[in-house]
């Protein structure tokens, strides 16, 4: 096709063409940018399985406006590639590509024209030849680097079209020439991070820096090391030789050095090159003169060597091995300390999924570290023995033979956790597989490491019947690693063993001194009270006896993997447990004089044993070990000694024991000259002093009194043109200033002009701000009013401001009249933005005045002024220079949530009618309103595109969106920009104006370019994209909107990086491969430009949690000595990023024990808490925690650890133990705060800071805070199961332990005591009713004064309401805003129904957090992050409720019933009420609050559409691909998802707790009427015959309408009647005959349905043996009966209360008087009525 025009024409040797054949598809490196009217082909449609030629296309995009020809050759040349790549079509994708591309092709042949020539032969030729003189060829001097390496890889494509078209052997001498330079150049110019390392020409100022020359210098010293040799056969076929021939491989500096010797590949080499020259560069260059900056100082490498290196001395310490960082003699030590450096950073960058086991890379490293001594020590020494060659390798050697087998390992265990729901113990995760690299068994693997070792043993689940297992790498399941995460609530007591055998003895000796005959706290020195307290050593013994049994039975999975050392300790703690738990109370039972019950058979063992002193001496002896423990603590100096010691006698000892005022703050200047004014006139004094003291006293109305005087002199001395005018205006400064210093101010001027001075001036200063386009009046009325100005001050202010016009008059030598002067100026001045900028703060610090009306209206601007006014006040670290400051980047990972709202989502109207863009502008009106100012302004002249864009912006600035994040985080950058241009400046700079008065002095182009250079090696942002690579692909239009503007994100901010996982497709053996890599881009012209691409060994996030999975894969693109992390839902704020330099230097601040921090805890403004109750009761509760409550976590309690983002990392300390989370698979679900625990058991130091604030967005919707609640909870229970919180809990000094405790798993199982009590007091009252105990209690006349039990009773009441909850958030608004705001937002909050809100979330807590212990089922919950001011339906409601809710809501709820109406108890007390009340509350709160909070609940038609809705929720059919939302059954079959997973000890207690429901029917059948007071069996029996009866009639019922419902309804109607007939016979019989009444009716309902209840719970737990009978299909009718009972009981009330329209309008102030205070329009948003106007506005 492309022939016919041309080419075979010119040249009849061209190579035969034909399109009429098959097609090909691209990478996720789409190079093409989607714009309106580009063809589909070009959007990123390429197959991955031929992703080579995905440059190619991308060229002819290029060039195709320059060239539309050429672009059709590259394209046709493109397709030619493709069908030579995948002749058959048999790729993903190929086939529809290459017709896509053919049907191209035509339409580009037909409308594409020659513009250099008649053929395209010559076409292209010339054009090739154009574009290298225009683009190439002198490029190096004038183009940066990136363009260079866009335009030779452009014309390397053209070079490579150009070949196919012209036969080779017919390519002309110019070509072949320019060839060759583009190739030598292409090496050159490539694209690039940071740094451009190896560009020629004009080099960018980043790669002039001296640190930077110097540590390229340093890696680049490879004299004395071994070059690489390569084999390779002879190619020659006249070459009879065989014998392989060998060279030297070329090395540039150290990383390729080990690279060749390795085997790396060049994309981790790129990466880790740039890596370790900034960080040399960074850490060098601090606190270092600039003169003759040559050489890395020694001191640099020798502090990354410390940093790098000591978690693997640490490990190679425990295991008694030697260290493999060696120095051979000979070698420069320097050189050495590199490449073991190179080489850590080489392993860590290529080790994917394995860099979260961070003793697993030590026993690599340690590994290849011999190889290189070996390598070095042969060739220097020429040692005999083993030989270390130097072949090289190539460069996926490292990947295939070291990390893809610990990966295989990692990814069959995953496989086996059957994507979490298996149990913990039947799979080993991260730490269990790198704590096999704890023991020196790891050695045993050798070194390459042997396939068939222990650790690379494993037997699948599920193996080929006809397959023998093979002894070498199958056979049983492999053991857990030191720990088993077993399903228990003992893992509490097992982890907090001290704290709960400290509480149980306290609550035993409280109890015993209680029970004494007086009941004082003194009678324990009463000799027989104090012997029985002693009693409690024995329970300590039995406790202690707990404690060393559970350690066997909970870690009895792990035995196999332990040390025999660890098996002898936990044996011998058992035996020793036993020996005391029969010696203490043998010495006990020997000291008691009548002994009696089990004191006496321990009595009987002792004998003639009657030594009293026995027991004691015991107990002394018991408690050694405690006292010796107590001594190191009060001596922690003596207990990190012998901690560090090597003494075998401590080795053995530790072998066993194991072990700020917040106001509106004004104080700027503005405002304080109008004051000092005042003073000045009205001062009656008489001396300079007193006058001048008083100005004094106030630090700021000084400073600003000379800066108005110098900035005024500044101003009109610089619009004076006139030498003598100039010489007027010095004479007058000079008198000011002399007379200050002779304290002859008063005597020589009048304060009383200075009003009218200022007031002239005020109008002076408004002149040369206005524009006028009348330049002649406008230079009249400005000469005017500074003539009237000097004349007021020669006149009015001065005694002898006449004789200073007199005098210029004289020295000028002519009579000019006084009105001639100041009449020439620099008009044109005014353009000047520096002398601007100096007239407008002039302007300020005359006019401004202290009144609120000054302050901003915005409630944002003025909380965030005020913070960064009170913060300048805080404790902080003084700002070094940009040039020392700490290194650091920011990660952001990234799924699939918004980036930037299209103009759809904008102006999509929800159910309500209501837009997101409508929203805003009614939650936003102020803000809106000045955004409308901005684009509407006539300079700006914004098309409608344009505005439209800038809309979309501005909405998304409001959201939880990427862009708004990314944004925030940019700002790090600019703030980095301009501090420095402001110190290269310097303090005259700054003073003298900021930007234009600095650029001119100095070179503009060389301050930009060096501010831009520290600022890249200072500062980094990368956002994980996990799926960029599939959004750019995907068809879908929510995919490409996310690509779009992700690309245009990178395109926007230059130094914005963006890592993705790309997945390519290769055929492998005939079979086609999914190969997976970590991909680095950054934003080019139009499109991104791809980095770095580093291979991985296979798919990374499919082995742990998803979130620290996709920070893991880029981690390795940051830079950096800090890190800090930061969430999709964050922001940040421009005056904030300017600390940044000060709150790094906190790293360098040496704490406790000299210890320096790891992670530094920063503040978050909750930026979502402005318009809904549920919002500001999120926000206030967040707040409290990330302000008051982490500084009391960190100081003194020092139990903070990392709750989330936005904390800084110590990068260099967690790249080397385990990175900046934790990733094990459901375990791990809160992976944030496992970073925590690990940097603490590492050694790690956490702070917070509360000077600095990042802002953060919360969940703002019912749902979606029960959501992340639920999530929380999860990850809490996991918490509970976990080796990181028994080693924390064990290794903790008590108290910290304790803070430890109640700070993070403490807190939620507290919370879930506190359900339980309500239960178990309720269970207990209603046995004590139905037995009859409570009347007798009453009843008895031994039983007086029960009134103080009564009151402590009623204290819970508190503890239930969530008021607890409360208190830190009084606290802290008491702190921040005072404490008189503090109770009306109490007060306030009250009456908004908090305790209602908190009293829900607590139901939330103990729900999933018990459920997650018992069952297991914790999965992250998206709980989204829109705007939530809509209404959720009752469906929606109900299926997120039910069961965790509204169960138990009804559950107590029938509970009360029964209690008050069979109960008498506090009947005639006055603490009834609050005994009561508090449960009815509970009750209300669990079964109420979320229609309460739901914003139009109570509204009649949404409550008929919620009904309708649910009905048909209700009676759907569920089945395969049927999501919950959409049936019943499927939603019942996914709620217990938990059942059938959980293990037997799961099922056994779930059917155990189900049989409290059981206890209804028992008690209440006794009390009925038709019992006659009979207590005999037989009742009982009779209740479960009419039980039995009433299941087999609804069993009936639901029968037949499945089978006569259709085709015989008469059958079904008469089957009805009869069941009826037979129902009111019965009735009657049991009402005339046998004495029923109608209380039993209901009496009967509460006996019954809890038993119902009951058999549906245990039912659903035996779900596989009752679907083996046929009696499923009975559970789940039964189920959705009483979930249609449920579901009435529920929604009645609701929709009662919906017929009143006062409830709704009440609902609505409730749930937004935030809203209506500040005058939002609320109402409009819930109705939906739009202004038409207002949103077209």
């Amino acid at each position: 096709m492309a022939s016919s025009s041309g080419t075979k024409a010119a040249d009849s040797s061209g190579p035969q063409r034909s399109l009429s054949r098959g097609m090909t598809r691209m990478s996720t490196r789409v190079v093409d940018f989607p714009t309106e009217g580009d063809d589909a082909l070009d959007s990123g449609v390429v197959p991955s399985c031929l992703a080579s030629i995905a440059p190619i296309f991308r060229v002819a995009n290029e060039i195709e406006k320059d060239n539309p020809r050429v672009a059709y050759l590259c394209r046709f040349h493109g397709f030619e590639k493709a069908h030579k790549m995948d002749p058959t079509s048999s790729g993903r994708g190929v086939r529809q590509f290459k017709t896509h591309l053919l049907h191209r092709l035509e339409k580009d042949e037909r409308d594409t024209k020659h513009q250099l020539a008649k053929s395209d032969t010559n076409e292209i030729k010339l054009y090739y030849h154009e574009f290298y003189e225009k683009n190439i060829k002198d490029g190096e001097y004038t183009k940066k680097p990136e363009e260079m390496a866009r335009n030779c890889q452009i014309a390397t494509v053209l070079y490579d079209v150009l070949r196919t078209v012209v036969p080779a052997n017919q390519i002309d001498k110019q070509s072949q020439k320019i060839a060759e330079d583009v190739k030598r150049k292409r090496e050159q110019y490539v694209n690039y991070n940071i740094l451009p390392l190896y560009t020629v020409g004009v080099k960018p100022a980043v790669m002039e820096l001296p640190e930077i020359k110097a540590a390229l210098r340093a890696l680049q010293n490879v004299d004395n090391l071994p070059m690489p040799r390569m084999h390779f056969k002879p190619t020659n076929p006249d070459d009879k030789s065989t014998m392989p021939t060998e060279r030297i491989k070329p090395v540039n500096d150290i990383l390729d050095w080990l690279s060749a010797i390795f085997g790396f590949q060049k994309g981790n080499v790129a990466n880790q090159r740039e890596h370790l020259i900034l960080l040399l560069a960074n850490i060098d260059v601090r606190h270092r003169s600039l003169e003759n900056y040559t050489e890395l100082n020694s001191a640099t490498v020798q502090h990354l060597m410390e940093k790098f290196f000591k978690n693997y001395r640490s490990w190679y310490n425990y295991l008694h091995s030697k260290s493999n960082l060696r120095f051979p003699e000979g070698f420069h030590r320097q050189q050495l300390e590199l490449i073991y450096i190179a080489l850590y950073l080489l392993i860590w960058g290529e080790a994917s999924n394995v860099r979260f086991m961070p003793e697993c890379l030590c026993y690599i490293f340690h590994n290849m570290a011999n190889e290189v001594y070996g390598i070095l020590n042969s060739n220097a020494h020429h040692v005999s023995g083993e030989t270390y060659q130097t072949v090289a390798h190539d460069e996926e050697s490292f990947l295939r033979d070291v990390i893809a087998p610990i990966y295989g390992v990692l990814f069959k265990e995953a496989k086996r956790n059957k994507l979490g729901k298996a149990s913990h113990s039947r799979w080993r995760n991260y730490d269990d597989l790198n704590e096999y690299f704890w023991s020196d068994k790891c050695f045993k693997l050798g070194w390459p490491m042997d396939p068939k070792a222990d650790f690379f043993r494993h037997s699948d689940v599920r193996q080929p019947a006809n397959e023998r297992t093979n002894q070498a790498t199958g056979g049983r399941r492999k053991p857990k690693t030191n720990f088993v995460e077993v399903r228990t609530f003992l893992h509490l007591y097992r982890s907090f063993d001290r704290m709960w055998i400290f509480f149980i003895l306290a609550l035993q000796a409280m109890i015993i001194v209680a029970w004494s005959p007086s009941g004082y706290v003194t009678s324990i020195f009463d000799a027989d009270v104090f012997k029985s307290v002693l009693s409690i050593f024995m329970t300590y013994a039995f406790l202690n006896l707990l404690q060393a049994t559970l350690d066997i039975i909970l870690s009895w999975n792990a035995w196999k993997s332990l040390k025999f050392t660890q098996i002898l300790r936990y044996l011998l703690k058992f035996a020793v447990a036993v020996v005391w738990a029969v010696v203490l109370p043998i010495g006990y039972s020997s000291s008691m004089q009548n002994p009696t019950g089990l004191l006496k058979f321990f009595s009987s063992w002792t004998r003639d044993w009657r030594n009293q002193s026995f027991y004691n001496y015991a107990v002394a002896i018991y408690m050694v070990p405690n006292i010796l423990a107590a001594m190191l603590f009060f001596l922690p100096p003596l207990r990190r000694h012998i901690e560090r010691s090597n003494w075998r006698i401590v080795t053995l000892f530790m072998w066993w024991a194991q072990a700020s005022f917040s106001h509106w703050s004004n104080q700027s200047s503005c405002s304080l000259i109008p004051i000092a004014l005042d003073m000045a006139k009205d001062f009656t004094g008489k001396s300079d002093e007193d006058l001048f003291k008083k100005i004094r006293n106030d630090d700021y109305m000084y400073s600003a009194v000379i800066e108005c005087y110098e900035t005024l002199r500044d101003i009109i001395f610089g619009l004076l043109e006139d030498e003598a005018d100039k010489m007027i205006v010095r004479q007058i400064c000079y008198e000011v200033d002399s007379s200050i210093q002779q304290q002859k101010f008063l005597f020589n001027f009048r304060m009383s002009g200075l009003p009218f001075l200022s007031e002239r001036l005020e109008k002076f200063l408004k002149l040369l701000l206005a524009e006028d386009e009348n330049v002649d009046n406008y230079l009249r009325q400005i000469i005017n009013v500074l003539q009237d100005i000097m004349e007021i001050i020669t006149q009015d202010v001065m005694m002898n401001g006449h004789e200073i016009l007199e005098e210029a008059h004289y020295i000028e030598g002519q009579n000019v009249k006084k009105e001639q002067r100041f009449e020439k100026i620099n008009i044109y001045l005014a353009q000047n933005p520096s002398w601007r900028e100096k007239v407008v703060r002039l302007h300020l610090l005359l006019t401004v005045k202290e009144s609120a009306i000054n302050v901003p209206q915005n409630l944002d601007a003025r909380r965030r002024i005020t913070f960064f006014a009170n913060s300048l006040f805080m404790n902080m670290p003084n700002a070094p220079k940009v040039r020392d400051m700490l290194s650091f980047s920011v990660l952001t990972p990234y799924y699939k949530e918004d980036v930037l709202y299209s103009d759809d989502e904008l102006n999509k109207e929800n159910e309500d009618g209501i837009s997101i863009l409508f929203y805003l502008q009614k939650i936003y009106p102020d803000e809106w309103t000045n955004f409308q100012d901005r684009i509407n302004e006539h300079k700006n002249e914004y098309s409608d595109k344009d505005k439209s864009e800038l809309i979309r912006q501005w909405v998304s600035y409001r959201g939880q969106t990427l862009s708004r994040t990314v944004r925030g985080m940019m700002y790090y950058r600019k703030a980095l920009d301009l501090q420095c241009i402001l110190e290269t400046a310097g303090d005259g700079g700054v003073y003298g104006g900021y930007p234009a008065q600095i650029l001119s002095e100095i070179d503009e182009k060389d301050i930009l370019d060096r501010a831009q250079a520290l600022a890249d090696l200072k500062f980094t942002y990368v956002v994980s994209c996990q799926i960029y690579g599939e959004q750019k692909k995907s068809s879908e239009s929510r995919d490409k909107s996310c690509y779009t503007n992700i690309l245009k994100l990178m395109l926007t901010y230059p130094s914005l990086r963006v890592a993705y996982i790309d997945t390519r497709e290769e055929t492998v053996n005939g079979k086609s491969q999914k190969i997976y890599f970590s991909v680095l881009v950054k934003g080019g012209d139009k499109w991104d430009e791809e980095i770095y691409r580093i291979k991985l060994p296979g798919p990374p996030t499919v082995i742990g949690e998803g979130k620290p999975e996709n920070q893991n894969h880029a981690i390795v693109f940051t830079r950096g000595e800090a890190l800090q992390t930061i969430d999709m839902n964050q922001d940040n704020y421009f005056e904030e990023a300017f600390k940044m330099r000060n709150v790094l230097e906190e790293f360098r601040k040496p704490r406790r024990g000299q210890r320096k921090p790891t992670i530094l805890g920063l503040r978050e403004h909750i930026f979502t808490g402005s318009v809904s109750s549920l919002a500001w009761f999120m926000s206030n509760q967040e707040t409290s925690f990330v302000t008051i409550g982490q500084r009391v976590l960190a100081n003194p309690l020092r139990v903070r650890f990392h709750y989330g983002h936005p904390d800084i990392f110590d990068r260099l300390f967690h790249i080397t133990r385990g990175g900046i989370s934790k990733a094990s698979k459901v375990i791990n679900l809160s992976e944030d705060i496992f970073s925590g625990y690990n940097s603490v058991l590492r050694g790690g130091f956490i702070t917070h800071h509360e000077y600095i604030q990042v802002g953060k967005g919360r969940d703002v919707g019912m749902n979606q805070i029960s959501l992340f609640e639920a999530k929380v909870a999860n990850g809490n229970g996991e918490q509970t199961l976990s080796r990181d919180v028994y080693r924390l809990g064990r290794r903790f000094d008590f108290y910290r332990m304790l803070s430890f405790y109640f700070t993070t798993v403490g807190f939620y199982f507290s919370s879930m005591v506190t359900v339980l009590t309500v239960y178990v007091f309720l269970y207990g009252r209603l046995y004590m009713v139905m037995s009859g105990l409570e009347s007798e209690i009453l009843d008895s006349p031994a039983i007086h004064q029960t009134k103080a039990f009564e009151e402590a009773l009623a204290t819970q009441s508190v503890f239930q309401l969530g008021l607890l909850l409360v208190l830190p958030m009084v606290m802290e608004i008491g702190l921040e805003k005072g404490f008189r705001t503090a109770l009306g937002d109490f007060i306030i909050m009250q009456l908004q129904l908090a305790s209602v809100f908190f009293t829900f979330q607590l139901g939330t807590k103990a729900h999933y957090y018990g459920r997650t212990i018992l069952h297991g089922g914790s999965k992250y919950r998206a709980t989204g992050r829109g705007f939530v001011v809509f209404h959720a339906k009752f469906a929606d409601n109900y299926r997120l409720y039910s069961r965790s809710h509204f169960v138990k809501g009804l559950e107590l709820l029938i509970l009360l019933i029964v209690y008050g109406v069979y109960g008498n108890a506090y009947r005639s007390s006055n603490l009834y009420f609050f005994i009561t009340f508090s449960m009815w509350f509970l009750v209300a709160s669990w079964l109420f609050a979320p229609f309460i909070f739901n914003p139009s609940s109570f509204d009649w038609q949404k409550t008929v559409d919620d009904w309708t809705d649910w009905k048909r929720w209700m009676g759907n059919r569920g089945g395969i691909g049927i999501s919950p939302d959409k049936s019943w059954e499927s939603w019942w079959d996914e709620e217990q998802e938990h059942l059938k997973h959980t293990i037997i000890r799961g099922r056994i207690l779930e059917i155990m707790l189900a049989f409290r429901f059981f206890f209804y029917q028992y008690g209440i059948v006794y009390h009925l009427d038709i019992a006659h007071f009979s207590k005999s069996l037989l009742v009982y029996g009779l209740s479960w015959v009419v039980m039995v009866t009433v299941l087999l009639v609804l069993k009936m019922v639901s029968m037949g309408r499945r089978r006569f419902g259709t085709d015989f309804q008469l059958m079904f109607r008469i089957l009805k009647a009869l069941l009826f007939l037979g129902f009111m016979s019965v009735m009657t019989v049991l009402f005339v005959v046998c004495g029923l009444t109608i209380s039993d009716l209901f009496a009967s309902i509460l006996a019954f349905l809890p038993t119902g209840w009951a058999l549906l719970l245990i039912g659903q737990v035996c779900r596989p043996m009752l679907k083996g009978v046929g009696f499923w299909e009975s559970i789940k009718e039964l189920g959705r009966a009483y979930d249609y009972i449920m579901g009435v009981v529920v929604f009645a009330p609701v929709a009662i209360l919906s017929w009143f329209p006062f409830v709704s309008e009440f609902q609505t102030r409730l749930l937004f008087n935030q809203a209506f205070s500040r005058g939002l329009q609320i109402s409009m948003i819930l109705a939906g009525r739009k202004d038409k106007m207002t949103a077209s506005s």
